[in-house]
């Protein structure tokens, strides 16, 4: 992948990025072994999709929110979704994706969901290595559609028994001298509710996560999949942080900020920086292509990615 490709998205809003790092997971043997059924071009896809899945890409954005109070600029959120603890993410995965995640020494953490994978015998590596992830104002997360899968209360109560405020349709205030930043964050399960809220009906669940959350405050919103943007957005939220899709996982190309991958069968929004078609709002999404994969041990033109996000006042 070219520098040029990795920075694809950079100049779509106002943002200071560097340049990506790479950082090696472990490779497993099953992989090398599974290799040497393929060949001629498929060999050649393959091996460049184990690369991709095995290098995470450090890439650091700015976002500009409405309303960030002064004490908030130049703050920094490190930004990662979809682990998925399981049989392509052992706890040597998990501890290098932990380093790497706390040498960026963030003031923040937020993970938009997938632990696991399909199972809670898949939580144990992700506790032992999660437990360690460090950052001065703490590690704030949402579920995501395989933690229901795996039984999201169970799922919900193990990682809320180390280090990390799990926010279900809930909202934490977070104070620098006062002034305030609020973190809201929806269940998977319950994000379709959005679009009754912003029709004006019904929506307890919504309702529950941006209770108390004032008209013109400066936030964030976790929503794991990115799919009811157009209706967050007219919540008037600063920031969507979303990812579920990784990115596209097996990208066929790409046309201008379009990806070609199987994903954009589900979603219109599968990686990067989106802005609202159908108001006005100032919203933005980031869906991260996620640490972890699914179905498949494979990336193709999809790096995995840990973003460092640094806030800035709007204009």
């Amino acid at each position: 992948m070219s520098m040029e490709d990795m920075n694809r998205n950079e100049e779509i809003i106002e943002a200071a990025p560097t340049e990506g790092a790479k950082h090696s997971i472990t490779r497993r043997a099953f992989l090398h072994t599974s290799i040497l059924g393929v060949s001629g071009i498929a060999l050649a896809s393959c091996t460049r999709g184990i690369l991709d899945r095995n290098e995470i890409e450090v890439t650091h954005r700015t976002f500009r929110l409405p309303n960030l109070p002064p004490a908030w600029e130049g703050k920094t959120i490190t930004f990662l979704s979809d682990i998925h603890s399981g049989p392509f993410m052992d706890l040597e995965d998990l501890k290098r994706v932990v380093k790497i995640a706390n040498d960026l020494k963030s003031d923040l953490i937020l993970m938009p969901g997938d632990f696991v994978t399909s199972h809670t015998s898949e939580l144990p590596p992700l506790l032992e290595a999660m437990s360690e992830l460090r950052a001065p104002m703490g590690v704030y997360a949402c579920t995501g559609n395989h933690d229901y899968y795996a039984g999201v209360d169970d799922v919900s109560r193990a990682v809320e028994d180390i280090n990390m405020k799990l926010l279900r349709n809930d909202n934490a205030r977070l104070t620098i001298d006062g002034q305030p930043l609020y973190l809201i964050g929806v269940d998977d399960d319950d994000a379709k509710d959005v679009a009754s809220y912003v029709e004006g009906h019904a929506a307890g669940h919504i309702e529950a996560a941006y209770r108390d959350v004032p008209e013109n405050a400066a936030s964030i919103l976790m929503c794991h999949k990115p799919y009811h943007f157009e209706a967050f957005a007219k919540t008037n939220v600063g920031l969507m942080l979303s990812g579920h899709t990784h990115g596209g996982q097996i990208v066929l190309g790409r046309i201008g900020s379009t990806v070609m991958a199987f994903s954009t069968i589900a979603s219109n929004f599968v990686e990067g920086i989106y802005l609202p078609r159908e108001s006005k709002s100032q919203t933005q999404m980031y869906v991260s292509r996620g640490i972890g994969v699914v179905g498949l041990p494979i990336r193709i033109n999809c790096p995995p990615e840990i973003m460092q996000i640094t806030l800035a006042r709007a204009a």
